[in-house]
């Protein structure tokens, strides 16, 4: 199925309302899968990231969050070292930062400038936002690539997603989702779906309680039933890191 020109930050810290016909408030995301520069390592990422915050302030962006994500399940893993993703209200917003970002010192400094992925996306929050105290430096993110049914909407995934992540908060799980409709710079081993659908657990421990006492428990298998008719998903891919900025 071609992918449609819909659309993860995938910004941790945007609310959802808990089910509702209409489709929340959107934001806007971009996702640049990377492979470090000679000499760099995760290390250098991290000191790298202290000088572009600094920067960051000093700029006045208040209106960006980012993480930097590591594989822990993909195939081949060596494809990428890095994800970032970052996340803004609008696509000016988004378009402004792009700006001064590519005009600025720091930009001839990013450690990682091999990469594969650089896409725009925008996105759609499911679930009510993970507490900020609750987040770790080890907070994982599942990635799904999925498809829609004949004749369903995103606003159709929207509910039916909502219902399935509400059963799950209710059954004890602690996680929060977006469905990620790819715009610009889309792969091409995207264009087969139509839109992803990401999991955000904040701790390693915590994704395993929720898969093991929740998903698989089939504490939430008839809400799921009902939204594997609205959109089917799969060929996963499983992330681990942290949120670097947070939007005021």
């Amino acid at each position: 199925m071609v992918l449609r020109s819909l659309v993860l930050l995938f910004t941790a810290l945007t609310a959802a309302p808990a089910i509702a016909s209409e489709l929340p408030t959107m934001t806007w995301a971009e996702y640049h899968a990377c492979k470090y520069n000679a000499d760099q390592t995760s290390d250098s990422v991290a000191e790298w990231t202290s000088r572009w915050n600094a920067w960051m302030n000093e700029s006045g962006r208040d209106d960006y969050s980012a993480a930097v994500l590591s594989p822990l399940y993909r195939s081949p893993p060596a494809t990428i070292d890095m994800l970032w993703v970052g996340a803004t209200s609008s696509n000016e917003a988004m378009a402004i930062g792009q700006s001064q970002w590519r005009n600025s010192d720091i930009f001839a400094t990013w450690p990682a400038t091999d990469c594969s992925i650089s896409m725009l996306a925008t996105q759609y929050p499911v679930g009510s936002p993970i507490p900020v105290d609750v987040m770790t430096d080890e907070m994982v993110i599942a990635y799904w690539y999925c498809s829609l049914e004949d004749g369903a909407t995103i606003q159709d995934v929207y509910v039916a997603h909502s219902a399935t992540m509400k059963a799950g908060a209710e059954a004890g799980a602690v996680q929060e989702s977006r469905i990620i409709l790819p715009r610009q710079g889309v792969p091409a081993q995207f264009e087969q779906y139509d839109f992803m659908v990401s999991y955000i657990h904040p701790s390693m421990a915590q994704w395993g309680r929720n898969v093991d006492q929740v998903w698989l428990a089939g504490l939430v298998a008839e809400e799921q039933e009902s939204a594997a008719r609205v959109f089917q998903c799969g060929s996963p891919v499983v992330y681990v890191g942290s949120i670097i900025r947070r939007a005021q």
